[in-house]
């Protein structure tokens, strides 16, 4: 007589579930769950991030297979973030779920925003222009803080298939009630003072009064739109105005911050957040 599970790997998945479930609310829950995560699917990185809201994210498990893409962390986490398609879904309380980061990125942001050199992202390397295909699942716990683990593949691999998104989104539960699970706390206290060296009110402030002192509210409006990613039609589109007038801003506030590209205006908000010493614009 056939094995009622009739199938060894159906078996091991069970035991995987099993340690998983096991493990919340210890320190090996990560670890298992990216391994869990990588026997469904190949993927080359696998970093867990936290979205507390009105806070910066936390780095929560160091899933990245190279050593060196931990200290290039520390940007994102200082104010790149801030043009990072998923924390914009988080603030956006986007659904908890599986999403390619494409499918929640603006319209240029892979050309634009994230060929750029300057930006890092979840998605991280030391080589300039580099982003990987990306995809992530996103948990919500009580407190309202996502918690996202992003797929990575290096930009040379194919992009994850429909089977291996199907495959991903029949243990969506499991990892969605997982991570939620073991990262209960995240987000609680809202009245307990931000930890020292806590810069998210410092780079929201930067962004929204980026280029305050050469532009018009409108200019700073669609400068804000650019950095995250947005092209023309898009920011038509999103503004209620013509492409040609968002075109026409778009070549006025290049013109007033003395810079010519996307990617200028984006090296010039770095040195902005960094605190990099900026000549006002003739």
């Amino acid at each position: 007589m056939d094995h009622p599970i009739g199938n060894v790997a159906s078996i091991a998945r069970v035991d995987e579930f099993a340690r998983i479930m096991a493990a919340l609310d210890t320190t090996a829950l990560p670890s298992l769950l990216v391994t869990f995560l990588r026997n469904t699917v190949d993927f080359e990185h696998a970093p867990i991030f936290g979205y507390p809201p009105g806070r910066r994210p936390v780095f929560l498990f160091d899933g990245f297979s190279d050593s060196q893409k931990h200290s290039l962390i520390a940007p994102y986490l200082q104010g790149t973030y801030l043009v990072d398609p998923f924390f914009k879904a988080c603030q956006d309380s986007l659904e908890p779920g599986l999403y390619r980061m494409r499918d929640l990125a603006p319209d240029e942001f892979y050309a634009q925003v994230g060929a750029h050199p300057g930006y890092v992202s979840p998605c991280v390397s030391d080589e300039p222009g580099y982003l990987a295909e990306e995809i992530g699942f996103f948990a919500r716990n009580a407190h309202g803080a996502y918690i996202v683990v992003s797929l990575m593949r290096p930009h040379d691999a194919s992009p994850f298939s429909e089977y291996e998104l199907d495959r991903l989104r029949e243990i969506e539960p499991l990892v969605q009630t997982a991570m939620a699970r073991h990262w209960q706390g995240l987000g609680g206290n809202p009245a307990k003072p931000a930890a020292p060296g806590c810069l998210s009110d410092y780079v929201e402030h930067t962004l929204e009064t980026f280029g305050e002192r050469a532009l018009t509210k409108r200019e700073q409006e669609v400068a804000q739109m650019i950095l995250r990613g947005h092209s023309s039609e898009s920011l038509a589109l999103q503004l209620g105005i013509s492409v040609a007038t968002a075109k026409i801003h778009r070549r006025n506030l290049y013109a007033k911050l003395g810079v010519s590209s996307q990617s200028e205006l984006f090296a010039l908000f770095l040195d902005v957040l960094s605190g990099a010493p900026v000549s006002d614009p003739a």
